[in-house]
């Protein structure tokens, strides 16, 4: 795992997800999902964001990906990207 930081917006490389559960959609009807990865780190899914609809829950479950993501004030961590790890996915 690989993590670096560019101002608020952190970036982690070869993040392992070992989890994703679909919570309420947003008060617009946009999907929202929570990501619980390896070593106990949790993300949503920020609200109405277009991107989202990309992928399903089952996309990214029990696959290497790379994220990034931001924390709010509250403390949550926010993904603002994810993708699947292309080296990873490629030694499989």
């Amino acid at each position: 795992m690989i993590k670096y930081q560019k101002g608020n917006k952190k970036f982690i490389k070869n993040q392992y997800v070992t989890g994703v559960q679909q919570l309420n959609n947003s008060v617009n009807g946009n999907p929202k999902y929570k990501f619980l990865f390896e070593g106990g780190g949790v993300a949503t899914t920020p609200s109405d964001a277009g991107w989202v609809y990309a992928f399903s829950q089952h996309t990214f479950f029990q696959q290497w990906v790379d994220i990034s993501y931001h924390v709010t004030k509250s403390g949550k961590a926010i993904l603002d990207s994810i993708s699947l790890n292309k080296e990873e996915e490629n030694n499989d």
